[in-house]
């Protein structure tokens, strides 16, 4: 076969030089990270093969906002209930705290689960060590109340309905659970580098909104001193500001998250933050859920890893925060989906179907077909052919998310 020399490898190669790529140093600069460390050198991340020092005047060396010489006089966020004051602080500061969004037996159902479950994994050697600390993934299998969170039921969250709320406000309708982790800081651990999880966006940054929010679930009291969680208010502001691939100039310090236990903190996906250093002798741990746009490929591959007896007890609700239920732009297994919008309980969107079938070995894919395909072939029990049929004997069961 002929192939035109405009398609051959090599002539492609030849022209295709850096000159040549339209959006190559947009690509490749680094930003906002590359600036940022540039301007503000003291965020350089520690040397995992040193002891942490402090005194030194990095990024982790700092204290809470009331006690910080620079941070005190500010009208920082502060735990509350009002709603207008948390969206307020949530686009000034890019974070806002919910006083008492855990009741205290919620709050203690949910700490006890975490150290449990951190426990047994790591009897199971299958636990997570980081340089910071133990973490705990794919909570949705692990206690009920962990699913609970991600439909924000005030059986297990109290502040439920305000957090929905306050995530609608921001992401729009729709928005689905991107991961679900407990993060440990651990006696003696490093800091985390901070970061903004937003970041895989990078060097893009959306400036109106973000595309990314998270709940941070809090049961224990944070400060200082256990590693409560490194932030620099109103950081996302400074990144809107430097554009897609602009450059991050001089920054305020850092400060560490203070909060009671049962506080749960809700922040923007651009706000630099990270896992402070724990100089106490116990563990301390919060649990982030992030949450994302619906067609955004989220962290955790829900898909796979929910646990088929969570499936089988799964709210309509829930199933679409673990992106099972499929919309136009994201989610379609062989195409069943494209007609849906997304809406909790779609008959058109329902793609659990298609991972009960995989549990029970029985989906059949639609492969090669022909007008000389067997009778056998065209007469299979395709689980595509199922779900179209099933949706169109069903209601919604849901009105929407």
């Amino acid at each position: 076969m002929n192939i035109p020399k405009a398609f051959s490898r090599e002539h492609v190669e030849a022209n295709s030089g850096r000159e040549h790529q339209p959006f190559r140093e947009f690509l490749r600069s680094g930003e906002p990270y590359r600036s940022m460390l540039e301007h503000n050198p003291w965020l350089q991340p520690p040397d995992l093969s040193q002891p942490l020092a402090f005194g030194v005047g990095r990024y982790w060396d700092t204290t809470t906002a009331r006690a910080h010489p620079f941070w005190r006089d500010y009208d920082l966020p502060l735990a509350t209930q009002d709603i207008h004051r948390l969206r307020r602080d949530f686009v000034q500061w890019g974070y806002c705290l919910i006083q008492d969004g855990l009741s205290p037996s919620q709050c203690d159902a949910f700490l006890c689960r975490l150290h449990e479950q951190a426990e047994g994994e790591r009897l199971a050697g299958v636990q997570q060590d980081t340089p910071y600390g133990q973490y705990v993934n794919t909570l949705i299998n692990k206690g009920p109340m962990f699913a609970g969170c991600i439909t924000q039921d005030p059986e297990y969250v109290q502040a439920g309905p305000l957090i929905e709320q306050l995530i609608h406000d921001t992401l729009g309708p729709g928005w689905i659970c991107h991961s679900f982790l407990a993060n440990g800081a651990d006696p003696g651990g490093y800091p985390q580098g901070l970061h903004i999880d937003q970041g895989p966006l990078a060097p893009w940054l959306t400036e109106q909104a973000p595309a990314l929010v998270n709940t941070m679930y809090i049961p224990q009291a944070v400060n200082d001193r256990n590693g409560g969680t490194l932030l620099i208010p109103g950081s996302h502001n400074k990144l809107i500001a430097a554009g897609s691939g602009g450059k991050v100039g001089k920054l305020p310090p850092t400060i560490n998250l203070e909060a009671d236990a049962g506080t749960i903190m809700i922040f923007d996906g651009r706000l630099l933050h990270g896992t402070g250093a724990n100089r106490t002798d116990r563990r301390r741990f919060v649990a982030t859920m992030s949450n994302v746009k619906p067609w955004m490929r989220t962290q955790e591959n829900w898909v796979i890893s929910t646990a088929p007896d969570v499936l089988a007890n799964a709210s309509p609700k829930l199933l679409h925060r673990l992106g099972l239920q499929a919309l136009t732009y994201g989610s379609t297994v062989e195409g069943f989906g494209l007609s849906a919008r997304g809406r909790v309980g779609d008959p058109w969107g329902a793609i659990r179907q298609f991972r009960d079938a995989i549990d029970q070995g029985s989906y059949e894919r639609v492969r090669m077909l022909s007008p000389e395909s067997s009778q056998q072939d065209l007469n299979r029990p395709y689980t595509v052919a199922q779900a179209m049929t099933a949706a169109k004997k069903a209601p919604l069961t849901e009105p929407g998310s």
